[in-house]
């Protein structure tokens, strides 16, 4: 299967879930919809064309790196019934974390989504709007599909589903993530109210690759040796 892949960096960025409000949470790798979302801006659609690539862009996402994970707080004003007031906001976020990006798609579309990560229309963010990032590394590269329990990307968690952690030795130093389950969603309703649709679990980590007591598809890239599973 053709993909396109890259790296992706960034000094802070924050992928944050949607569940959290005053106190919110991150998480550890970008979730599809907003991979999604930076590749609409750098390819400089507009937020329609963004509701029709979510249909038609599939994402891999290999956590790479991340140095630490520290919390930003600011005051903000809040109505009250007796006047004004303020409250405090707080906000996981991620500093200097790195991921590698798969992306598949059909063969046209893929070529213009190369063409723009290696010339993007807009500055690249990832995130929030000012959480800026650098593409690295972006290639055309075709991966073998085949079916395995191993898995070294993020993937997605089904009821009954046990796994198995192993050490991914990736870079010198490297913090180690241990994995957890959380719940992301996969499509937006184009029309008005927008809600999230299409809601799974997911399992993410940094550090680590997986045995599963299931056989997921999967697409091998030669290269590396990664197993990569697409949400």
């Amino acid at each position: 299967m053709e993909a396109v892949k890259f790296t992706v960096e960034g000094l802070i960025n924050s992928f944050r879930m949607p569940q959290t409000s005053i106190y919110q949470l991150t998480y550890l790798s970008p979730t599809r919809t907003q991979i999604i979302g930076m590749i609409t801006n750098i390819m400089g659609k507009n937020e329609q064309e963004y509701y029709e690539l979510l249909k038609k862009v599939k994402v891999g996402i290999i956590p790479l790196y991340i140095n630490s994970i520290f919390n930003d707080a600011w005051t903000f004003k809040k109505w009250k019934s007796a006047g004004f007031g303020r409250d405090i906001l707080q906000r996981e976020k991620i500093y200097h974390g790195k991921y590698l990006i798969y992306l598949t798609a059909k063969k046209s579309l893929l070529e213009e989504i190369f063409n723009s990560l290696k010339k993007p229309c807009r500055i690249p963010s990832l995130g929030m709007d000012d959480e800026l990032v650098i593409l690295k590394n972006v290639k055309r590269t075709v991966l073998e599909a085949d079916n395995s329990n191993i898995v070294h990307s993020v993937f997605r968690f089904d009821e009954g589903m046990e796994f198995n952690s192993k050490v991914l030795k990736l870079e010198k130093n490297i913090q180690i993530f241990p994995p957890r389950i959380v719940t992301i969603n996969r499509d937006f309703k184009s029309s008005l109210p927008r809600k999230p649709t299409d809601f799974i679990q997911i399992v993410e980590f940094l550090g680590l690759y997986f045995e599963t007591n299931v056989t997921k598809k999967i697409y091998h890239d030669n290269e590396n040796g990664f197993n990569i599973e697409f949400i």
